[in-house]
C-alpha cells in the first residue's frame, strides 16, 4: 500500500505543478476578460464556445447565470457546456507524450459546440426572441463578476470620492483603499488559483489511490480486458460520468483515457457532458425544471451520439488516435 500512496502521490504532484501556473495565468486574464465578453448577437454562440475552451469551470457558471436572467439564448449557454472541459487540459498537459491527444479532443469540442449552439438558435426561437426583447430592454449589456468555480472576481481598483491631490502625503482614506486594493488582488490572483489547484490536486490524488488500489488487486491486464470487453457501454458509461457537476469527473475520464481504459469517443462523449458545476447552477432556479431538464436531456443525447459516433468512426478501439 506505500507504493501505491507514494505512485498516486507522485502521480498528483505532477498534475498539481501544471495547475499551479495554469490557474494563476485564468486569474489575471479573467478581470481583462470580463465585461469585454459580448454575447449578443449572431456571433454569440462563437464567442461562447471560444471562451468555454478555458480550462476551468468558471465561465459555464457565468454562462449558466446569463441564460437565467435572459441574457444569452440556450445555444450559446448549449454552446459553452459542450466546450467546457474543467480540469482535462491542464491533466492532458502533464502526461508527456499523451498531451497532444487533448488537441484533437478540443477541435471536436469546439465545433461541436457551434453546430449545436447555432441549430438550438435556429430551432428555439421563442427563447432567441425572448432573449433579443430582453436585450432591447436593457439599458447596458451585464458585466461579468463572477470568475472560476463561482468566485466574484474585481475588474478595476475602487475609486473613492474624496479627492486625493489636495494631500499633501497619502491620507488614511487612501491608505485604507490601497490596502483593500493588495488584499483583492493577493486573493484574486494567488490565493484562489492556489484553493482552486489544492482542491482538484485532492480529487486527483484520491481518484490516482481508488485506480492504484484497483489495479494492484485486480491486475492492470485483468482491468483493461474487462474495460476492453464492455467497450460498447464505455461511451455510456463516459457520458454518465461526465454529467457529474464537479471537477471529479473531467478528472476520472481524462484519467482512464490516459491509462488505456477509455477511447477516444467515450472520452470525447464524456467532456462534452462535463458542464463543471453548470449543471449545479442551473438546477438552482427549480420554477423552471421543465426547461432546466430540457437543457440536461439535450447535453446527454448529444453527447451520447457524438460518443458512439466517433467510437464506430474508430471501431470502438480503446488505442489513442493520436
Amino acid at each position: 500500500m506505500g507504493d501505491i500512496f507514494l505512485d498516486a502521490l507522485i502521480d498528483s504532484l505532477i498534475v498539481l505543478a501544471v495547475l499551479v501556473p495554469v490557474n494563476i495565468l485564468i486569474a489575471v486574464l479573467e478581470p481583462r476578460l470580463a465585461g469585454r465578453i459580448k454575447l449578443k448577437g449572431r456571433l454569440a454562440p462563437l464567442v461562447g464556445v471560444t471562451v468555454g475552451l478555458f480550462p476551468q469551470c468558471g465561465f459555464s457558471v457565468v454562462a449558466t447565470d446569463l441564460y437565467q436572467k435572459r441574457h444569452i439564448t440556450v445555444g450559446t449557454l448549449l454552446g459553452v457546456y459542450l466546450a467546457t472541459s474543467d480540469e482535462a487540459l491542464p491533466i492532458f498537459l502533464s502526461a508527456g507524450e499523451k498531451a497532444v491527444d487533448i488537441l484533437p479532443i478540443l477541435a471536436f469540442k469546439f465545433a461541436i459546440g457551434l453546430i449545436v449552439g447555432y441549430t438550438a438558435d435556429l430551432i428555439c426561437t421563442k427563447n432567441r426572441a425572448r432573449v433579443e426583447h430582453h436585450a432591447a430592454e436593457c439599458e447596458h449589456e451585464p458585466e461579468i463578476h463572477i470568475g472560476c468555480c463561482g468566485h466574484s472576481i474585481e475588474h478595476d481598483e475602487k475609486e473613492s470620492e474624496h479627492d486625493h491631490s489636495e494631500c499633501e502625503e497619502p491620507c488614511g482614506e487612501e491608505k485604507e483603499l490601497a490596502a483593500k486594493n493588495r488584499s483583492a488582488k493577493f486573493r484574486q490572483y494567488l490565493l484562489h488559483p492556489l484553493e482552486h489547484s489544492a482542491r482538484t490536486f485532492l480529487y486527483i490524488f484520491v481518484i490516482n489511490m481508488i485506480f492504484g488500489v484497483i489495479i494492484h488487486f485486480v491486475g492492470e491486464d485483468a482491468l483493461m480486458e474487462f474495460l476492453s470487453s464492455n467497450r460498447y457501454v464505455a461511451p455510456l458509461f463516459a457520458v454518465i460520468v461526465g454529467a457529474i457537476p464537479n471537477c471529479a469527473s473531467s478528472v476520472v475520464i481524462s484519467d482512464l483515457y490516459l491509462m488505456g481504459g477509455l477511447g477516444f469517443g467515450a472520452t470525447l462523449g464524456g467532456l462534452l457532458m462535463n458542464a463543471g458545476i453548470g449543471f449545479a447552477v442551473l438546477f438552482r432556479d427549480r420554477k423552471a425544471w421543465r426547461e432546466n431538464l430540457a437543457i440536461f436531456a439535450a447535453m446527454f443525447l448529444v453527447s451520447v451520439a457524438f460518443a458512439y459516433i466517433i467510437s464506430a468512426c474508430f471501431k470502438f478501439d480503446v488505442l489513442h488516435i493520436v
